[in-house]
């Protein structure tokens, strides 16, 4: 797969499809069983993402030592 199909895909999965969806709830055409489940995904998907990169950092940090007494 080149360079060109792998950008595209990547604007496809974060342009198009998050448009798609929020065009079809603007125009009343998604079911609001399904407006509820993109919306609560969207908040844990938030949720994880920043408590996850937080977590992930902060190990990085202690297992390279930057806090370490050790100068």
């Amino acid at each position: 797969m080149n360079n060109f199909m792998k950008m595209i895909g990547v604007i496809v999965i974060t342009v198009v499809i998050p448009l798609a969806i929020l065009l079809g709830i603007w125009a009343d055409i998604l079911p609001q069983s399904v407006q509820v489940a993109v919306g609560i995904f969207g908040v844990v998907a938030t949720a994880v993402i920043i408590i996850g990169g937080n977590l992930y950092l902060m190990y990085s940090d202690i297992k390279t030592g930057r806090y370490s007494k050790n100068s």
